[in-house]
């Protein structure tokens, strides 16, 4: 009788994404847009403030201030969205690489025959 051993996928690793997971990283996606998009807009409207202000230098340096806290938000919210998505993706990759480390670790274990003793005997 030929066996060969069967080991299990733990759970996370055998079932494919589902559409809740699926929908819920897209609807993050667009939301960090959607922010992004609002930021960048605010730090356009404030560059065009900034060229054409003609006031005091106090003005014109509580605007680049007020610059510079949007640039430093919307960097901070762009690195904290790549490592949200990046997290996602590794994680997938290591889904991928744990499945095919255990596809090749059953293909390399070889079959093997279980011999039992004769549980008859002969008087």
């Amino acid at each position: 009788m030929s066996k060969r051993p069967t080991t299990q996928l733990p759970n996370a690793v055998d079932q494919p994404a589902n559409d809740e997971l699926i929908e819920g990283i897209l609807d993050n996606a667009v939301k960090a847009a959607q922010r992004n998009a609002e930021l960048f807009a605010k730090l356009a409207a404030l560059a065009r403030a900034i060229e054409q202000c003609n006031s005091s230098p106090a003005r014109r340096a509580k605007l680049l201030f007020t610059f510079e806290e949007l640039a430093i938000s919307a960097e901070a919210d762009a690195k904290l969205d790549t490592e949200f998505f990046e997290g996602l993706r590794n994680g997938q990759v290591m889904k991928q690489q744990l499945r095919s480390e255990h596809l090749q670790q059953e293909e390399a274990v070889p079959e093997f025959t279980i011999l039992a003793p004769s549980t008859t005997t002969r008087h």
